[in-house]
């Protein structure tokens, strides 16, 4: 199990990843920077757990992390930049360039 954080701007996306044979066996991602307090996102790690270890399966795995997110005046920008960190902590974690 490898844990990696990758952030910017103040945000901030850590993922724990076991994989075997390109699939994903278990899945851990939490997000800091976007809301009042840091929080794990389950939504993602549901669609990670027995998945293939692929960009398309992180993006999902980001817009269910995000999904719901209800941004506040002026900082609307956050919910598309949180997407693409976790992806990139992710990708990051399984070893693929992102």
């Amino acid at each position: 199990m490898i844990i990696i954080g990758a952030g910017a701007a103040g945000l901030s996306a850590a993922a724990a990843l076991v994989i075997t044979d390109g699939v994903m066996r278990d899945a851990r991602v939490a997000l800091g920077g976007l809301a009042t307090v840091p929080w794990r996102a389950r939504a993602a790690e549901d669609i990670l757990r027995g998945a293939p270890a692929t960009p398309e399966t992180f993006a999902a795995a980001a817009e269910a992390a995000l999904d719901g997110a209800s941004p506040r005046a002026g900082n609307a920008y956050k919910v598309e930049l949180g997407k693409r960190t976790v992806v990139r902590a992710l990708s990051m974690v399984a070893g693929l360039p992102g």
